[in-house]
């Protein structure tokens, strides 16, 4: 007969049979911890991504605004214009159309000062003259 010291016992088995998770193959990993990591996964990703989103983005102050059109633009787009007010305006509309933002000089009161201050915030876009911006 064997004596207990010699068999080793039935709890010492399973100790020994204990592996890490790293150790494991991929079929043998619990549903349980392959859900935990997919669910991590997912919150990095989504972290990550949104991140690079942001990095990405084109900062403010670069985005070009948008030009006012001498030949359509309205009587309180053109007195949003730096040195243009309510008169000159009325002068700007009144001399319409223009081929070039350069021909804004033949308005009386714009010369080439204010056209140079004003060249990067207009445009002349070919077309008509538009009865309902006068």
């Amino acid at each position: 007969m064997c004596s207990n010291s010699a068999m080793p016992s039935e709890s010492s088995a399973r100790q020994s049979n204990r592996r890490t998770v790293a150790e494991m193959m991929p079929h043998e990993v619990p549903w349980s911890w392959q859900a935990l990591a997919i669910l991590a996964l997912a919150i990095v990703g989504t972290v990550v991504t949104n991140e690079s989103a942001v990095i990405h983005r084109p900062p403010t102050e670069l985005v070009e605004p948008a030009r006012i059109d001498l030949n359509f633009g309205t009587q309180e787009q053109l007195e949003s214009l730096p040195g243009i007010g309510p008169a000159l305006a009325k002068a700007i509309i009144e001399a319409r159309p223009f081929a070039t933002a350069e021909e804004l000089t033949r308005v009386r009161g714009v010369g080439l000062k204010l056209l140079e201050k004003l060249r990067p915030l207009i445009q002349a876009a070919p077309g008509r003259r538009t009865a309902d911006t006068r």
